[in-house]
């Protein structure tokens, strides 16, 4: 148990310190990116905004080479949409995929493309979310990132059981920290404490990462549980005349007239429109009911509310609220910024007491070779 916690946490000592860090930082990602890029967050005009379908026939005809695949809204109203492109074909790349309009007079106040790698302002935050989540890799860098993650658990469960008091008067002594006791001694002491103390935080957020991270395994295993409800498909046919952005998103706010919209998504492959929406106290920034609209008729064919669903469906939809400390609030969002910087001092805790006995176990089997 000792050696696989810490050859595991050796190997693992990287990636969750830079998990960790980036971590930290993405727990408060709109605050620090309107902070260095103002103009994304901030209308210069104010007024009346303009139907969406106005802006997206603006971004069509501004960016010709991608398709619009979804509108972000924030839900302050004074803050452009985002319109985030798609590349018609997937072996094209494009130098732009994130375009912020102003909804007032349909101007575009910005651009980037989230997939750039650099520490400029634009780039800063997309950069570390994605290394973060995806390595840098997309969608096999997130297999990789959640089978660490998996193994990162692992290490926690282990370090719990070796940590853990065998009797209830040795609690106090396991979370304590002796003072003048030198060097080993408190990296041993806070390796074991701290662990102790933040171990069961750090054991959601690494087992809620890797449930996000490979969602085709860790959803049929939930859905084998407890059923998870299946996005609907439009009955619509190709060819027929669609709704437009505008209809869809009024047709979604009438069945939760006391939402904000923060999200719509056109599904040309299905048929439909997906809108989120951001309740009062939403466990998620993001919002998190999914309203499916048909593309043709623009009725509402399904409202998926996770808390209202099934418990798959609540499993599945507080992941991202407790990953990112959102569940909790503005004090949730601080604790888990907090929570990323323990892997830091794990890893040099850690690293400081296999140096130390790496160096004692020289010295005693030395000492058995001049005896021999």
């Amino acid at each position: 148990m000792v050696k696989l916690h810490r050859y595991s946490g050796l190997l693992l000592s990287l990636f969750i310190v830079m998990a960790g860090l980036t971590g930290a930082a993405l727990a408060f990602n709109d605050e620090i990116d309107a902070w260095l890029n103002p103009q994304f967050y901030h209308l210069a005009a104010s007024g009346p905004h303009q139907p969406i379908d106005a802006l997206a026939a603006k971004v069509a005809h501004d960016y010709p080479q991608a398709r619009l695949a979804f509108f972000s809204m924030e839900a302050d109203a004074d803050a452009p949409l985002q319109a985030r492109l798609r590349a018609r074909h997937e072996d094209e790349a494009l130098a732009v995929d994130t375009v912020f309009i102003d909804p007032v007079t349909a101007a575009v106040v910005g651009e980037r493309n989230t997939k750039a790698v650099g520490l400029g302002p634009q780039n800063l935050m997309p950069f570390l979310f994605r290394l973060h989540r995806y390595l840098l890799l997309d969608k096999p860098g997130a297999i990789i990132s959640g089978s660490l993650g998996l193994l990162w658990l692992a290490t926690l469960l282990i370090g719990f059981a070796l940590a853990w008091p065998k009797h209830r008067s040795g609690w106090r002594k396991a979370l304590s920290i002796k003072r003048g006791a030198g060097s080993f001694r408190l990296m041993y002491d806070l390796h074991r404490s701290v662990g102790l103390v933040a171990g069961v935080l750090l054991v959601v957020t690494a087992f809620t990462g890797a449930v996000m991270n490979l969602p085709d395994v860790a959803r049929p295993i939930v859905a084998s549980l407890s059923p998870l409800t299946k996005p609907p498909k439009s009955s619509a046919h190709e060819g027929k005349p669609q709704i437009s952005w505008q209809q869809a998103l009024e047709s979604a706010q009438a069945s939760l007239p006391q939402s904000v919209p923060v999200r719509i998504a056109r599904d040309d492959k299905h048929g439909l429109y997906q809108i989120r929406l951001l309740k009062h106290s939403d466990i998620q920034d993001s919002g998190s009911v999914r309203v499916f609209v048909d593309a043709v008729d623009g009725q509402v064919l399904h409202s998926l509310d996770p808390l209202k669903g099934s418990a798959g469906d609540a499993f599945i939809g507080v992941q991202y609220g407790l990953h990112t400390g959102q569940l909790l609030g503005l004090p949730g969002k601080i604790l888990v910024a907090f929570l990323g910087l323990l892997p830091l001092l794990f890893a040099i805790t850690g690293i400081a007491i296999w140096l130390k006995k790496r160096k004692s176990e020289t010295i005693v089997r030395t000492r058995h070779l001049h005896k021999a």
